[in-house]
């Protein structure tokens, strides 16, 4: 961190408990889980997000330690999302303090199993909620490749204004070069 860089305020709250969902941040025993999920969902996942490319245990941990240094340094709020009721792993979703002051970037996953059941617009629902609250934060946005017309889905349906396309670099096998922003709050 650079001497007069933004730095959010903490959100409050290591769990958020949302329509069915639980939401905590990541701990060292979910390793193993979160391995075993990305495997099976690596397909599903690697079109637009370029990590999961030769995901593997040194990924999952490695992942695991900059989430935990995220939320010591109010840089990323990243939570394991999972159901309520039986504890399954059902993604991540997390805030971002990446795209200058005052705002947080939304972003999250869901497993391949899982999908079109509204966990992602749930989970990005609770923390667009939580984002808001912080004192020092007036809009979160969700930024996602052109193609990926499921994540477009998740700000839509949450109300969240279309604010655009920039062009990016192509990282992953589905993206296109084009990103669409999409913008709640001030």
């Amino acid at each position: 961190m650079t001497e007069g860089e933004w730095v959010p305020a903490q959100p409050s709250a290591g769990r958020i408990e949302a329509d069915s969902l639980s939401l905590r941040w990541w701990e060292p025993g979910d390793v193993a889980e979160m391995l075993e999920v990305v495997l099976a969902s690596r397909e599903h996942l690697r079109a637009f997000l370029p990590w999961a490319t030769g995901y593997s245990i040194e990924t999952a941990e490695g992942y695991l330690d900059r989430t935990r240094e995220g939320v010591r340094t109010h840089r990323d709020f990243s939570y394991r999302v999972e159901d309520a009721a039986t504890g399954e792993l059902l993604g991540s979703a997390g805030l971002m303090a990446r795209i200058g002051p005052r705002a947080l970037e939304l972003g999250y996953w869901v497993r391949a199993d899982r999908t079109r059941e509204g966990i992602a617009t749930r989970a990005a629902a609770a923390l667009t909620r939580a984002g808001l609250e912080l004192p020092d934060v007036d809009r979160v946005e969700i930024h996602h490749d052109a193609a990926n017309h499921a994540s477009a889905g998740v700000p839509r349906r949450l109300g969240y204004t279309r604010a655009g396309e920039y062009g990016r670099a192509v990282r992953a096998p589905g993206q296109t070069g084009r990103a669409v922003r999409w913008v709640t709050g001030g």
